[in-house]
């Protein structure tokens, strides 16, 4: 009896732990500031309606796609710290 007691009790455990990390697995952690629009903890695609600077302020790259909805070929690679012109009808994408 004692054996289950442990047995469950570190599932408990475990339990709370996995509701105490971050839910946002793919979102980055910062910011993204595109054209003077900051987007907080940003992940999946962000359209680039123009030409706008980008400043990559999370802990992951943003790639840079030629065309809206992430798709087509990624033609540039932004590293966190750096900020950079993107032409529009490209698209950006996190996670």
């Amino acid at each position: 009896m004692r054996r289950i007691g442990s047995t469950l009790t570190t599932f408990a455990a475990a339990g709370v732990l996995t509701l105490a990390v971050p839910s946002s697995v793919n979102a980055a952690n910062g910011f993204v500031v595109i054209g003077g629009v900051v987007h907080t903890n940003p992940s999946g695609c962000i359209e680039i309606p123009t030409l706008a600077s980008v400043f990559n302020v999370t802990d992951i790259p943003v790639k840079v796609h030629n065309v809206p909805g992430c798709l087509g070929g990624v033609v540039q690679i932004i590293p966190p710290g750096l900020a950079v012109q993107v032409p529009g009808t490209h698209s950006l994408f996190l996670g």
